[in-house]
C-alpha cells in the first residue's frame, strides 16, 4: 500500500484559507490529506505549534499567509517569514527534513495557486515518507561512539591575573567608597578553593575579588534580580565585572529594556579565555572571535588581538550524518534530559517572568518527562534565544547530564548571521527575528 502523508495546514483566515475556498469553489482539486486549521494571522504560528503537529503525527507542515504588503495585521505575516525559514535550519539540524515544513504565500483570490501549492507540498512529503524517530540500537551507540572519538581538547595556556585582579579591586573600593554603585558583583574564591560569584556591599571586602582562569560565570544573569526594586527611583547602580561574552549580553538585556544604562558600572575585562574541569581551554573560548568587552565603563588588561574563529568541528560533524542519523543522535541526547531548568536558570538573556515550559496552562507542551516534551522544550528555547544568545555556553556548563545544547544556539547563531547580518550584542540592538522585515526578503 502507498505511503500517504498527513498533512497539516495552518492558513491564514484572511487571504490563504479564503484562497482554499475559492479552489472549491473552482472544483480544483486539493489533496485530501491534509489538514486545515484556521489561523487569524501566519504571525501566530508559533514554533511551538510546528514542533506540537510533528510531535502529534504530522508528516509534514504546510503554512500559508497573505503576501508580503498585504497582511490585515500590517506586519504579522514579517515574523512569519523571519522565523520560519530560522526554524527550518534548526530541525533540519536535528534530523527532521526541511522539506517537511514549508511557508508560501495565497491571496483570496489565488484559488488555483493555493491548489499547486498544496499538491507540490504533499507529493514533496510522499517522496520523503513517514517520519523515522528512531533507529536500531546497535546503530545508536555507533553514530555516538563516533561523533565522540573525534572530539580534543586544546591546552589552556596559563597567564599572569595578579595585575587584573588588583585592578579591578582597586575599582571596587573607589566605586564603594565614593558611594558610586551600592554593590560590586565580582569573582571570588571560597573556602572549598572554587571561583564562585561575590557579592560585595563594603570598601573593606573588596580584597575578596579576583581575577583567574576559573571566573566561568557570566555573571550578568544576576542584573535581573538585583535591578528590579519595587521603586526604580530608589534604584542605586550596580558595578558588575564582565568578560567580553557577558558584556555582549549586557548589550542584549539593554536592547530588550530589562534596566537602563546609566545603573550599570561595567568592569570590562580582557579575556584570553577560560579552562574546564579537565583544565583545558573552554570549547565556548576556542569559538571566540571577541577577546575584548563590547561595552565597558572601566576596562582591565591589555587588549587582545582578536583571530579568526575556525569552524566548530562537532557542527560539522553532525552536518555530515543523515537525517535519521541526525535525529538519533539529538534524541539520544534530549532522552537524558530530566527537566531541571538549570540551562534555563543559567542563562542570561532568559528572562521571561515566567517560562512557557512551566505554566501549568501551557498549551505547547506538558511538565513531563517523556521524549516529545523534552524534545520540544529544548528545540523550542533555542529558538527562544535565537538571535539574542551570546555563545558565553552558560546554559551546557550548568546542565548535569552534558547535554551538548550549545550546539543547537551556535547553529541558529550561525543562520541569522547568514541571513540578517547580525551577531547577538556586539550592539544593544534587538534580534531580527522580531523586527520587521527591511529588504531581507524577496518573494518567489
Amino acid at each position: 500500500m502507498a505511503f500517504e502523508p498527513r498533512i497539516v495546514a495552518f492558513l491564514c483566515t484572511w487571504c490563504s484559507y479564503t484562497g482554499a475556498d475559492t479552489a472549491g469553489i473552482a472544483r480544483l482539486k486539493s489533496p485530501a490529506n491534509l489538514r486545515a486549521i484556521r489561523v487569524p494571522c501566519s504571525g501566530r504560528v508559533s514554533p511551538e505549534l510546528v514542533m506540537r503537529a510533528f510531535d502529534q503525527g504530522a508528516d509534514g507542515v504546510l503554512v500559508l499567509g497573505c503576501h508580503i504588503g498585504e497582511c490585515h495585521y500590517d506586519t504579522g505575516n514579517h515574523r512569519t517569514a523571519k522565523r520560519l525559514p530560522l526554524l527550518r535550519e534548526l530541525m533540519g539540524f536535528v534530523g527532521l527534513e526541511p522539506d517537511r515544513l514549508h511557508l508560501d504565500w495565497v491571496s483570496a483570490s489565488e484559488g488555483e495557486r493555493y491548489s499547486r501549492i498544496a499538491t507540490e507540498f504533499v507529493d514533496r512529503v510522499r517522496t520523503l515518507g513517514p517520519v523515522h524517530w528512531r533507529l536500531p540500537k546497535e546503530q545508536q551507540v555507533e553514530i555516538n561512539r563516533q561523533l565522540m572519538a573525534n572530539r580534543t581538547d586544546t591546552p589552556f595556556e596559563l597567564n599572569d591575573c595578579a595585575s587584573k585582579t588588583d585592578a579591578i579591586r582597586t575599582k571596587a573600593r573607589e566605586l564603594l567608597s565614593s558611594g558610586q554603585v551600592d554593590c560590586v558583583i565580582g569573582y571570588e574564591v571560597g573556602p572549598r578553593g572554587k571561583t564562585r560569584p561575590a557579592f560585595i556591599y563594603d570598601a573593606e571586602d573588596v580584597d575578596r575579588l579576583v581575577w583567574n582562569p576559573d571566573c566561568v560565570y557570566n555573571l550578568t544573569t544576576y542584573l535581573d534580580v538585583k535591578l528590579r526594586p519595587p521603586k526604580l527611583k530608589e534604584l542605586k547602580p550596580v558595578a558588575i565585572v564582565v568578560k567580553p561574552c557577558d558584556s555582549r549580553a549586557l548589550n542584549v538585556q539593554l536592547a530588550e529594556s530589562q534596566f537602563s544604562r546609566e545603573h550599570v558600572h561595567v568592569i570590562g575585562v580582557t579575556c584570553e579565555g577560560v579552562r574546564n574541569q579537565k583544565g583545558n581551554l573552554r570549547g565556548r573560548c576556542e569559538q571566540c572571535g571577541h577577546p575584548n568587552p563590547v561595552i565597558y565603563d572601566t576596562l582591565v588588561g591589555a587588549p587582545v588581538k582578536s583571530h579568526p574563529v575556525p569552524e566548530n568541528p562537532a557542527l560539522l560533524e553532525i552536518e555530515t550524518l543523515s537525517p535519521p542519523e541526525r535525529m538519533e543522535y539529538w534524541l539520544s541526547q534530549f532522552d537524558r534530559c530530566i527537566r531541571c531548568y538549570a540551562c534555563r536558570q543559567g542563562c542570561p538573556v532568559c528572562t521571561c517572568p515566567t517560562c512557557l515550559y512551566e505554566r501549568d496552562d501551557s498549551l505547547w507542551v506538558g511538565l513531563g518527562v517523556g521524549m516529545n516534551e523534552k524534545r520540544t522544550f529544548h528545540l523550542g528555547r533555542a529558538y527562544h534565544i535565537a538571535g539574542r544568545c551570546v555563545g558565553c555556553n552558560e546554559c551546557e556548563r550548568v546542565c548535569p547530564m552534558d547535554i551538548p545544547i550549545s550546539l543547537l544556539n551556535m547553529k541558529l547563531a550561525q543562520e541569522i548571521e547568514k541571513s540578517f547580518g547580525h551577531v547577538a550584542g556586539l550592539e544593544p540592538v534587538l534580534s531580527p527575528v522580531v523586527t520587521v522585515l527591511s529588504g531581507e526578503y524577496k518573494e518567489g
